[in-house]
């Protein structure tokens, strides 16, 4: 019971679609750092490297509330009682 558990588990963690809002503040933030250094190419590189950082910490974020609400779910089928 348990080995099918995990493998519904990780099934799971590769059929999770992510929303683009992430992608969508992500553009927002490069964007941003483009207008704050024009010129220091450094500075933007920085700059958008914690825009990926966010944008990585945003999805995950997202794809574990799914996990953890779709498991929540499947237990509550499972525990049932008939």
């Amino acid at each position: 019971m348990a080995v099918a558990l995990l493998l519904l588990m990780v099934g799971n963690l590769f059929a999770i679609e992510l929303p683009d809002r992430c992608d969508i503040r992500y553009q927002k933030c490069v964007y941003d750092c483009i207008q704050e250094f024009p010129l220091d190419k450094e500075k933007r590189k920085g700059c958008e490297l914690r825009c990926e950082l966010g944008k990585g910490w945003c999805k995950t974020k997202s794809g574990a509330k799914k996990l953890t609400e779709g498991l929540r779910r499947m237990w509550e089928g499972f525990s049932r009682e008939r």
